[in-house]
């Protein structure tokens, strides 16, 4: 992407009903068209947005005028990761309303699964931004997650549609379960339903990280589920999920469950691994750039909610380590 203003389009689907996004650097087309939003943003053909403060106009003149004036230049919240041209910043909810309820409403254009925008004081939003000079951080995604629900750890994922294929939604992933694990939950998963978006973001982390999981077993090795989602933080229903999308998983019999072990795919995503170290524009998570070292969460409410119940520990599954014959691979092809 070369210019400033280039446009992305999704030819799959009509733009009549939709409008298009107009920033200070890029245009690119909606996806939803949700009932949340004012109804004038559907009877123009393009919504003007401030990348440093997400005010929306339809008109071009009140957008060049906003941006002269508009003294914003970064997300109100704190830094909590800082790579390269990269930073996430933790905002409020409850601190920041109206610049999480603009982010929200954003969201619903491309999140059909986005249905409330008004009570953000229940979440907290970890916004991306991208920074092409050295004042001005351009918003570029976000994810949030509910306070006090430290295992649920995402409950919403955005990347904006000219800043994917930079590897920032797994960065965004990555963030989630390091800042569940600062909190001293060691296993964590996204609020249900996922977007599609937000699902293939998952399913890439939680392969990359059961991946590399497998590739320090050796062939003898029996793998215990509790054991992957303790090394991974990933939990045991996630990992069962990452697997049977992956066809490597079977029942053998009743509570039994192996993995088909394929080198292929092993293989495979050890050269894409490779790959996409040398690729310079894919950002890849680092803690050492976590700006936070801890942190402490109390949950005033622990006694009085109900508490979700999840069944990592009771889960008695053993995987195992298998190499089908080819006969046996022709089979399950």
């Amino acid at each position: 992407m070369t210019n400033d203003t280039s446009k992305l389009s999704n030819t799959s689907t009509s733009n009549k009903a939709r409008p298009w996004i107009q920033t200070s650097r890029y245009e690119f087309e909606t996806v939803c068209r949700s009932t949340l939003c004012p109804k004038e943003w559907f009877q123009v053909g393009k919504i003007y947005v401030c990348e440093c403060c997400l005010k929306t106009t339809i008109h071009e003149t009140s957008a060049r005028r906003h941006r002269t004036k508009c003294t914003q230049t970064r997300p109100p919240g704190c830094l909590i990761y800082s790579q390269n041209d990269v930073n996430i910043f933790e905002v409020l909810g409850w601190k920041t309303q109206t610049y999480c309820e603009d982010l929200c409403l954003l969201a619903t254009l491309f999140i059909e699964s986005k249905v409330e925008i008004k009570n953000v004081h229940r979440f907290r939003f970890y916004v991306l931004t991208v920074s092409h000079n050295e004042n001005q951080y351009h918003f570029a995604g976000f994810f949030s997650k509910l306070q006090f629900q430290e295992r649920l750890n995402l409950s919403c994922l955005l990347i904006l549609p000219p800043y994917r294929n930079r590897g920032f939604g797994s960065l965004m992933v990555h963030i989630s379960y390091a800042l569940s694990h600062l909190a001293n939950v060691h296993t964590g998963t996204p609020e249900r339903p996922l977007s599609t978006q937000g699902l293939l973001c998952y399913r890439k982390y939680w392969k990359s990280k059961i991946f590399d999981y497998l590739l320090t077993k050796t062939n003898d090795e029996q793998i215990a589920i509790n054991d992957i989602s303790k090394a991974t933080s990933i939990s045991t229903c996630d990992i069962i999920e990452t697997l049977a999308s992956l066809n490597m998983i079977r029942m053998l019999e009743k509570d039994k469950l192996i993995i088909y072990r394929s080198q292929e795919l092993l293989d495979e995503y050890v050269q894409k691994s490779k790959q996409n170290h040398i690729r310079s524009e894919i950002v890849i998570f680092d803690p050492k750039y976590f700006k936070i070292k801890s942190t402490s969460i109390t949950l005033p409410f622990e006694n009085k909610s109900k508490r979700l119940k999840f069944d990592d520990d009771e889960t008695a599954m053993t995987f195992l380590n298998y190499y089908p014959s080819s006969k046996t691979d022709q089979q399950l092809d």
